[in-house]
C-alpha cells in the first residue's frame, strides 16, 4: 500500500511538473536559446538585465564548452525504456531525501564547529571530537553517493553501461 501511494505521489509530481514547463511561455515556445536581441531588445537593455543575463550574452557564442569523450553510444539517459525510468526516479528519489538529512547535519555541525572555534580559549579537544563528527557524516554521503551510482549502473542493460561507466570516470567525484 505504502509503495502505491509513494507511485501516485510520484507520478503527480511529475505531472506537475510537465504542467508547469508547458505553461511556461519560454518553455512552450522551445527556443531557449534566443539571444536579447532576437526579443526585441535594444543595446541599452543590456544593462538592466542582470548579472547572469549579460554573462549570458556576452558568452553567447564566444567560449562554447567542447564536449569530450565518446561519440558512438547514445547517452545512457535517453535510452531508458518506461520501466528503468521510474525505476531511476525511485533511486533518486530515494538518495535525495536521504542525502538533504545528511547535508542538513553536516551544515549544523560545521556551524558549531565554526562557532567552538571562535571562542576564546577555544577547547582543541573538542574541537577535534566535533571534526570527526563531522567527517563521519560526509563519509556517509560519499557512501550514498557511491552506493547510488552502483545501483543505478544495475539497472542498466550491457550497452547503456558504456556511456554511464564512461561519464563516471570522467568525473572528479560524485555530485
Amino acid at each position: 500500500m505504502e509503495e502505491i501511494l509513494m507511485n501516485h505521489k510520484l507520478l503527480g509530481s511529475l505531472l506537475l511538473m510537465s504542467l508547469f514547463a508547458l505553461a511556461n511561455p519560454a518553455f512552450a515556445s522551445g527556443d531557449h536559446k534566443a539571444s536579447h536581441h532576437e526579443m526585441g531588445e535594444t543595446k541599452g537593455d543590456h544593462d538592466k538585465m542582470g548579472k547572469e543575463c549579460r554573462d549570458k550574452a556576452k558568452h553567447k557564442g564566444g567560449h562554447k564548452k567542447k564536449k569530450k569523450g565518446h561519440h558512438f553510444s547514445p547517452h545512457w539517459a535517453k535510452t531508458l525504456s518506461d520501466e528503468q525510468r521510474v525505476a531511476v526516479d525511485k533511486m533518486h528519489l530515494k538518495l535525495s531525501s536521504q542525502h538533504s538529512v545528511l547535508k542538513a547535519k553536516a551544515a549544523l555541525l560545521q556551524k558549531e564547529l565554526n562557532a567552538m572555534t571562535a571562542k576564546d580559549g577555544a577547547d582543541q579537544a573538542a574541537i577535534h571530537a566535533k571534526i570527526d563528527e563531522l567527517m563521519a557524516i560526509k563519509a556517509e554521503i560519499m557512501k550514498l553517493r557511491y552506493d547510488h551510482l552502483t545501483e543505478m549502473r544495475n539497472a542498466l542493460t550491457e550497452q547503456q553501461r558504456i556511456s554511464y561507466d564512461m561519464s563516471i570516470l570522467k568525473r572528479e567525484g560524485a555530485k
